[in-house]
């Protein structure tokens, strides 16, 4: 088994914003879904977010019921994903959607880099390195030689992750001031290597070791 790391900070931050709306009726509900919807859009816009940042991740209507279970009406809800390339624009934007009132939620955040698909490549060179090292290693430790490679493969969900390190960064924007964590990403390869392992008299990589021919008459 060989891993690879690299990390770094990241330049994009995605959220996610889901706007809400109760009302008695299916229709209505839709209505004034479509409304908030249409501010929000505005509201992006002005802040500069085009729209191949935006995708929106979810749209439903569901029944709404009260504390005793009883359906009082009906719930539409859209989810937006928001990607924000200049990190100091989270204040400013949830300042400008403050107008939509509670009908908005900020759902999940996570932040991504621009690099990430050079950083795996190069956490996957170096996990490969550290296979072969550690299969060195445990060859002359049993007095083997280590032959050519049999297998290589890399270990499925090997994702990026926000590692636990990173500096706090104030977001200002007017009376609101957020403080959020970037930290850094760290892209982690995993992968396993399998070789051909030759002793002392076991000759060239891959080889059998040789057989001498078997005298006639004791086939």
């Amino acid at each position: 088994m060989g891993t690879g790391r690299r990390s770094a900070e990241p330049d994009a931050l995605e959220l996610v914003l889901e706007l809400s709306a109760r009302e008695p009726r299916v229709a209505e509900a839709i209505s004034r879904l479509a409304e908030a919807t249409g501010r929000l859009a505005t509201i992006l816009e002005a802040q500069g977010i085009p729209a191949s940042d935006l995708r929106t991740r979810a749209l439903d209507v569901d029944p709404w019921h009260g504390r005793m279970g009883e359906q009082l009406g009906h719930v539409a809800r859209r989810m937006t994903m928001v990607r924000l390339r200049e990190l100091d624009q989270v204040g400013r934007l949830l300042l400008a959607a403050a107008d939509l009132g509670d009908g908005l939620q900020v759902g999940r955040l996570r932040w991504t880099s621009s690099l990430a698909q050079k950083l795996t490549a190069e956490a996957r060179e170096l996990a490969v390195q550290d296979a072969l090292s550690r299969a060195s290693e445990m060859a002359r430790a049993a007095r083997l030689t280590l032959g050519r490679v049999l297998r290589l493969e890399e270990i499925p969900d090997s994702l990026a992750f926000p590692a636990p390190r990173g500096r706090l960064r104030a977001l200002t924007a007017g009376s609101v001031q957020l403080e959020l964590d970037p930290g850094e990403l760290e892209y982690t390869v995993l992968v396993r290597l399998r070789c051909r392992l030759r002793g002392p008299g076991s000759g060239g990589p891959g080889r059998r070791p040789r057989r001498e021919p078997v005298p006639p008459g004791r086939r």
